[in-house]
């Protein structure tokens, strides 16, 4: 083979990975964590007021998981009080596994069912009032 014929090939193999890396990143499913991200961060300042007066709180309230069940703990000085507001789980990696849940209570527990949910780690996201003060709550939480 003479130096001709290894400039085609090599050429030829170059071009053959260029499409080939081409149509993998096309087909390739892209989630925004939010489509309307640009909207959403023009109201940040609200929330990290919102997550300064959670961080004024002595205690904060508790996520967990505990048998297939959701269960956010608010803090004990707001025993009695109505607590209002909205849980956002979400999982960032599949836009289409996202939950939304309103919540109005004036128990210091709430509960949410899991068990349409597919395994993964999920964000929760706590947009909660009480009084005239809003907190905004985020934990971790994964789903086996």
């Amino acid at each position: 083979m003479n130096w001709g014929n290894r400039i085609l090939f090599l050429y030829l193999a170059f071009v053959a990975l260029i499409i080939t890396l081409v149509v993998i990143s096309i087909s390739q499913k892209v989630d925004l964590v939010a489509p309307d991200y640009y909207a959403k961060e023009l109201k940040f300042e609200s929330e990290i007021v919102k997550m300064k007066n959670e961080a004024a709180l002595g205690e904060k309230p508790k996520v967990a998981l505990i048998n297939n069940q959701l269960s956010i703990s608010f803090p004990t000085a707001f025993s009695g009080k109505y607590i209002t507001g909205s849980v956002l789980v979400y999982k960032p990696s599949d836009a289409n596994a996202d939950f939304t849940q309103a919540i109005e209570t004036n128990q210091n527990n709430v509960i949410i069912a899991t068990q349409g949910f597919s395994a993964g780690m999920r964000k929760v996201k706590i947009n909660w009032k009480v009084d005239s003060l809003y907190y905004l709550t985020e934990s971790v939480v994964v789903i086996p």
